[in-house]
C-alpha cells in the first residue's frame, strides 16, 4: 500500500519535472521572428520625425538598469537603417550581436490601423509595433507565439497580426525586448 506521504512526494516531484519547466518556457518568451513580412515591399515613405538617435533604460538579466540606444537613419525613400547599441551581452546567445551592436534595416507597414516596423536582422524579420507620441518613441516586438497558426506567407502573417491586434485587449508583446518611451538624444 502506498503511503499518503509518498503520494505527496511523488506529486511534488512531477510538478518540478513537468509543470515548472513548461511555465518557465511560456514566461521566457522571445520576440517573434519570421522570414515573412507584413508587406512584401516597402511603400510607406520614411518619416523624418523618427530619424535620429533614441535612448532608453532597460533591465538586464541581473536586474540592473542599462542604457540602450537606437539609431534610425534613412536608407531609401521607404526604408530605414536601424542600429541598436549598448550593453547587449544578454543578447549574445541569439547570435545577432556583433561588436556590441545590432545592425539591420526596417520599413513601415500599417496593420489594424497601427504602425509596425518590419525589422530585418540577419535574414529574420521581427515585427514591432511603433508608437510615436509626445516626442517619445516605443518599439514593442510581437511575442513568439502571438498566434497558434503556422505562418507560410506574407499575407498569412498580415492576417494573423491584424486578428491578434483587433481581438486581444492586451496584444502579446515581448516585454523583455521592448524599448519603451525612448527619448531623442545627441
Amino acid at each position: 500500500m502506498i503511503k499518503p506521504l509518498a503520494i505527496a512526494d511523488l506529486y511534488r516531484k512531477l510538478c518540478i519535472c513537468f509543470v515548472f519547466p513548461t511555465v518557465i518556457l511560456i514566461l521566457y518568451a522571445c520576440p517573434y521572428s519570421s522570414p515573412y513580412k507584413l508587406d512584401q515591399d516597402a511603400s510607406i515613405p520614411v518619416d523624418d520625425a523618427l530619424l535620429g538617435k533614441w535612448a532608453t533604460m532597460v533591465y538586464n538579466k541581473k536586474g540592473s538598469r542599462q542604457p540602450v540606444k537606437m539609431i534610425l537613419s534613412k536608407k531609401s525613400d521607404t526604408e530605414y537603417y536601424i542600429d541598436f547599441t549598448g550593453d547587449l551581452n544578454d543578447l549574445v546567445p541569439y547570435k545577432i550581436v556583433k561588436n556590441d551592436s545590432i545592425k539591420g534595416s526596417a520599413y513601415m507597414s500599417t496593420a489594424a490601423n497601427k504602425q509596425f516596423l518590419n525589422i530585418e536582422i540577419k535574414g529574420q524579420t521581427y515585427i514591432s509595433l511603433l508608437i510615436y507620441r509626445n516626442d517619445t518613441l516605443s518599439l514593442m516586438p510581437l511575442a513568439d507565439g502571438f498566434t497558434a497558426k503556422y505562418i507560410k506567407s506574407d499575407a498569412q502573417l498580415r492576417t494573423a497580426v491584424e486578428v491578434h491586434v483587433r481581438t486581444w485587449e492586451f496584444p502579446r508583446f515581448d516585454e523583455e525586448f521592448s524599448l519603451k518611451d525612448m527619448v531623442r538624444v545627441n
